[in-house]
């Protein structure tokens, strides 16, 4: 599922590496990354058919895409595919994690192991392949930057959502920030963005009735779109962005308005 094999710093274009990319909000970031100049490395977890497609997306636009499984549960599938990034490419421009899990189970329903399997695999996660990637990064020239999914969720608290899948998006905004400090005097920037309700596998889950309400309950009275949180993505991924870092940036249709 991979292009023509490419010598480490070969590329005159960015590159990029989106978790999560098979639908949704990960396949419309890849595409824009494609669009705006990125060569781009997505994974997916299940959907091997839907990354082949956000894949051949990204190739429409001129550039290099490579396909690999990952589950970011597992440290070690993360560690490998940093290790193959390393070897095809030995650099990072942008890192995206967009890749995690949201059950919808009651909270007095959540088993230990559920719980578990949510915070490994969304905020664990996010922390190992930002952690992970530094290297690749600090090997790149010119704007580095890392952008983490979060969700409306982890500023207010599980509505519609669960609150394993709550905490777990409240830690990536804690993680954001944290390496957003650490990381700003070697000019890698972090920023996050935090959707609402978006059109995708995990809001497809939702009942008539559950969608209906979120609806209701949004002031611009309507779900918005993958292609509307991965444009924030882009922008910040970009060097556009340069002087932006720790930040989170609302995609939410005014669920949350600070004053």
């Amino acid at each position: 599922m991979d292009t023509a094999s490419e010598s480490p710093g070969a590329s005159s274009r960015r590159r990029a590496l989106v978790t999560g990319a098979s639908s949704g909000i990960g396949a419309a970031a890849a595409a824009a990354l494609a669009a705006g100049g990125c060569d781009v490395w997505l994974t997916y977890a299940r959907d091997e058919q839907g990354a082949a497609a956000t894949a051949d997306e990204v190739r429409r636009h001129g550039a290099e895409a490579h396909v690999s499984r990952l589950d970011l549960g597992d440290a070690g599938a993360i560690e490998r595919l940093l290790d193959e990034v390393a070897g095809r490419w030995g650099e990072l421009n942008v890192l995206v994690n967009n890749g995690g899990v949201c059950p919808y189970t009651p909270a007095d329903e959540i088993s230990v192991a559920e719980w578990d399997a949510v915070l490994e695999t969304n905020a664990r996660g996010t922390f190992l392949a930002l952690r992970g990637a530094l290297p690749l990064l600090r090997a790149a020239a010119g704007d580095r930057s890392v952008v983490n999914v979060s969700s409306v969720a982890g500023e207010l608290g599980g509505v519609a959502t669960s609150v394993h899948y709550a905490a777990s998006k409240a830690a990536i905004l804690a993680i954001t920030r944290s390496y957003a400090r650490l990381l700003a005097a070697e000019g890698i920037r972090v920023n996050a963005v935090a959707p609402g309700p978006v059109r995708s596998g995990i809001t497809g889950k939702l009942s008539d009735e559950a969608a209906a309400g979120l609806t209701g309950a949004t002031p611009l009275g309507r779900f918005g779109q993958p292609h509307e949180v991965a444009s924030a993505i882009a922008l910040l991924a970009s060097p556009a962005a340069g002087f932006t870092t720790g930040a989170t940036y609302d995609v939410n249709g005014g669920v949350r308005i600070d004053g």
